[in-house]
């Protein structure tokens, strides 16, 4: 069982569980049950001799239960109750129910989009250390969460920058940084190009997004092309991720997506596609 997945979908849980204690009414007990929610949901094994192996400690509790355990979850609920407490915002949080979708992902956003990329970032890792298994789905998901990641962080800024006149530039950064933690360069690479592109498109400086589009998915190219040349000079008994074909695909894909937003600008600043309908 990937221990990394299963963290993933506790922060994941810690997250909808926050906004459903909106329903709490009075300020001390939501704050003491969303500090209960964190310690059994986030409190990282490696509190509990578990290595850099991350999983929630209410699944240690599971299968090994021991007095370590509950103390790791004590210390951090005692962590989440003083910062809960400590914070008016968070002490306070409470809105209309349902929350609409922009107190959901926009209200705080520089922390959310942080916690958005922890997510994003911790199912990833789960995937490339599943991905030694070689089977196809698991591939194909791990692929899918690097280019999703993307699309997310761009969506994200692109609101943002529509709604709170957020930094197109920095902004991308929350999501995007974390991922250098777990993975490869490229893949906070893309991330980050990802929701500067939306960031920017959000912002009006659609030519800005272009070229950072371009610049990107150039870099992007560019490693792509040198593992087709390494997957093809490689010895019998060294395997390189994606392999020639699997890398000359991406590669392609590459090549799109840096210039289809310039097409795309191009078709949009046609005389013909301005004027007005007669």
């Amino acid at each position: 069982m990937n221990l990394t997945l299963i963290y993933a979908a506790s922060l994941a849980a810690t997250f909808v569980a926050w906004y459903l204690c909106i329903i709490v009414p009075a300020p001390i007990p939501r704050g003491i049950l969303r500090a209960t929610i964190i310690a059994f949901l986030c409190s990282p094994g490696i509190l509990i001799g578990h290595g850099i192996g991350v999983a929630p400690t209410l699944f240690a509790l599971y299968v090994q239960p021991a007095i370590f355990t509950l103390g790791s979850m004590l210390i951090v609920w005692i962590i989440a109750l003083g910062v809960i407490f400590g914070v008016p915002a968070l002490r306070n949080d409470r809105s209309k129910w349902p929350p609409s979708a922009d107190d959901i992902f926009l209200r705080a956003h520089r922390v959310k989009f942080v916690f958005f990329g922890v997510v994003a970032a911790t199912l990833m890792q789960a995937f490339i250390l599943a991905d030694q298994r070689r089977e196809i789905w698991r591939v194909a998901f791990t692929y899918g969460l690097f280019f999703a990641g993307a699309i997310l962080n761009l969506a994200l800024c692109y609101w943002a920058a529509r709604s709170k006149h957020a930094n197109p530039l920095v902004t991308p950064l929350l999501f995007a940084a974390f991922a250098l933690v777990v993975a490869p360069p490229p893949l906070a690479l893309m991330w980050y190009g990802g929701g500067a592109i939306g960031g920017l498109i959000g912002d009006g400086r659609q030519r800005h997004a272009c070229w950072i589009s371009f610049g990107v998915f150039s870099l992007l190219f560019a490693n792509s092309a040198y593992r087709v040349y390494a997957a093809a000079v490689a010895p019998a008994h060294v395997t390189i991720g994606g392999g020639v074909a699997g890398n000359a695909v991406m590669a392609a894909v590459f090549v799109v997506l840096g210039i289809a937003p310039w097409l795309m600008l191009r078709l949009q600043n046609r005389p013909e596609a301005n004027a007005p309908n007669d």
